[in-house]
């Protein structure tokens, strides 16, 4: 009896053993990666509307410790993504609560089908024009943004960003 005991004690051990090894290895998917893609890598706001994809949306703010007074300007940056067959244009974008107009470059930013478009150097440009109430770094603010085809989406927690560490700014060669 005591022989059979220790050999069910035995396999007990290497099947528990053997299926903790199998449920970790066959998951394929790490703590690391699912962290990865419930918290993106990027330093301002995502969304989507229809095919178009808003990514890493941030206002360039003043210095760490400093307020970017009331009737000042802002700039945003961002990038367009059109994932869809036919082009697109961001026609509008505003900022109900934090700058009394937004100015764009272009009257339209166009995209064309499977295009990338940097806003915010280059010949793009969006201006957060005659701030309401001053801007710190650290704030968040939400804006609206239009577009012809895809329709209207809400960008919320768009983070005020210090220009000296805001790393996802794009160059101006790298526009176009």
């Amino acid at each position: 009896m005591a022989c059979v005991r220790k050999w069910l004690h035995g396999w007990l051990r290497c099947t528990a053993a053997a299926v903790l090894v199998l449920s970790g290895a066959g998951c394929g998917i790490r703590k690391d990666e699912v962290l990865a893609r419930k918290h993106p890598s990027n330093e301002g706001d995502n969304t989507q509307v229809g095919k178009i994809k808003i990514r890493n949306v941030s206002i360039v703010g003043p210095a760490p410790t400093a307020q970017e007074p009331a009737g000042a300007s802002a700039p945003v940056y961002f990038t367009l993504i059109n994932d869809g067959p036919t082009e697109d244009a961001l026609v509008q974008v505003s900022a109900e609560g934090v700058a009394k107009t937004v100015d764009m470059s272009k009257p339209e930013i166009p995209m064309g089908a499977r295009q990338l478009v940097w806003v915010g150097t280059g010949p793009y440009t969006v201006t957060l024009r005659d701030l309401v109430r001053p801007l710190t770094v650290g704030q968040y603010v939400t804006l609206r943004m239009r577009f012809r085809t895809a329709g209207e989406v809400t960008v919320r927690d768009v983070p005020v960003k210090n220009a000296a560490v805001a790393s996802t700014l794009p160059s101006a060669s790298s526009s176009g």
